[in-house]
């Protein structure tokens, strides 16, 4: 194994646990999901008793994807997406209709929370949703939606997820289909998301279907975390420039390659992430894999300076990750992941890793290539307690 391989091993390691720092903890999620999932079965049977039709509720986004990262403030909140699909035909109602009769239905939820003692969240409107914000823990945006009438003339798959949904700023519904846009997603990498997610079955001892397959961690959804965590921290200050989300995911599913390792997805996506950003017309284009009638970058038409900062993040992402790359030394690759992704994430990977070049010392696996100093399986052993210089 030579120096490159050695160091490309030990960052990938590192990077590794960078992307587990990045994850919604576990205590979090599941009670994020209590709470959707309690939401969900009310309005289930609030809608059934109000309006005598079926209508369920999903998490959409970051959530369905497995991309969720943690915020980079403490203090700020998780954003949870859902979509409340109606079963009714768009000619019985109107958009501002839809958007009360959900504004109606949360506010007898929230007096229900309340009758039990339980906590409640604040509810406030949004342009597309209505949001109920459990202050310094997370917010749920609730969108209400109904099934798409015109779904072959917007999709290209799923169409029976297809919806339209509403907006105030527009006079027509929009159209959308996240369940479809996630299983294109996983598709993007279908192969080693299975394998995986048979792997952590058998190890726990669970069926495979008990494993949700966004909290499947892959190559690609590390990869992404990351960089829309490198993203949050370039962007603090300048948040109405900061690309969403789904410019970013999108491009890095379209140029995922199959690769099954984190550190070298993440130099294959970034170095090819520009590739994915087309013209019409003069106009930027990132089309919506589901429907390619639409842009996900249609705002930088109007807003040009979004476009010239995303291509200046682009250009710093690139500058970061090769500059960690080439760095030796643990204290100089973590200064560099520090400025690259926040000081706090960066010492618990580290504290991580060192966790378990601990154990391995301890164990007499841990040794140090006689050029280099690099700690891995190759060179000479690393005598115990020695790791933190005792």
């Amino acid at each position: 194994m030579d120096v490159d391989q050695q160091k490309g091993m030990q960052l990938a390691d590192i990077i590794g646990y960078v992307g587990e720092e990045l994850d919604i903890p576990e205590d979090v999620y599941r009670e994020v999901r209590r709470k959707y999932m309690d939401l969900g079965d009310w309005l289930k049977e609030d809608h059934l008793e109000h309006y005598q039709s079926d209508a369920e509720i999903y998490p959409q986004g970051s959530l369905r994807l497995g991309t969720a990262v943690r915020p980079v403030k403490d203090e700020d909140a998780y954003d949870v997406d859902l979509v409340y699909r109606r079963e009714i035909q768009k000619e019985s109602t109107a958009q501002e209709e839809l958007k009360a009769d959900l504004e109606d239905q949360l506010k007898r939820y929230l007096q229900r929370l309340a009758a039990e003692g339980s906590e409640v969240p604040e509810l406030v409107p949004g342009r597309r949703c209505w949001t109920l914000d459990y202050k310094g823990q997370f917010h749920m945006d609730v969108l209400p939606a109904l099934p798409d009438d015109k779904a072959a003339e917007y999709n290209l798959r799923d169409l029976d997820d297809a919806l339209i949904i509403t907006d105030t700023e527009l006079p027509k519904w929009q159209h959308s289909n996240p369940k479809g846009y996630a299983n294109w997603f996983n598709d993007q990498q279908k192969t080693l998301l299975l394998e995986r997610r048979e792997m952590m079955a058998k190890a726990v001892e669970v069926h495979v279907e008990e494993i949700p397959l966004e909290r499947v961690p892959t190559p690609l959804r590390r990869a992404i975390q990351i960089l829309k965590r490198h993203r949050d921290v370039h962007y603090q200050g300048n948040r109405d420039d900061k690309p969403i989300s789904i410019i970013t995911t999108t491009l890095a599913a379209n140029a995922y390659n199959g690769e099954t390792d984190i550190l070298e997805a993440l130099i294959a996506l970034t170095a090819k992430l520009r590739d994915g950003i087309k013209t019409r017309n003069g106009e930027y284009w990132v089309p919506n894999p589901i429907n390619p009638k639409e842009n996900f970058a249609d705002k930088w038409k109007k807003e040009s300076q979004r476009a010239k900062r995303f291509f200046e993040w682009l250009q710093q992402v690139e500058t970061d990750f090769s500059s960690a790359i080439k760095e030796t030394g643990l204290q100089k690759i973590s200064d560099s992941l520090s400025l690259a992704l926040g000081a706090e994430i960066a010492r618990h990977a580290f504290e991580k890793y060192g966790n378990v070049m601990d154990k391995q010392q301890r164990d007499g696996q841990l040794r140090m290539a006689p050029k280099t100093g690099l700690l891995g399986t190759v060179g000479a052993t690393v005598k115990p307690n020695t790791w933190y210089g005792k």
